[in-house]
């Protein structure tokens, strides 16, 4: 689906560049479990800078 492609897109370029996003609106995604987990797990790179998601 549309939001497993775009959160793993999103994961990969924030893993590669963790400067790069600051702030993250997912709030029209129906992202489900594995997406959740995906990003709970980029949040807890102590190299991203994303606050707000």
């Amino acid at each position: 689906p549309a939001a497993d492609e775009a959160c793993e897109y999103v994961t990969g370029i924030v893993g590669k560049n963790p400067l790069l996003l600051r702030e993250l609106n997912l709030s029209e995604c129906e992202l489900g479990d594995t997406n959740v987990k995906r990003l709970a797990a980029l949040l807890q790179d102590k190299h991203c800078k994303l606050n707000t998601l």
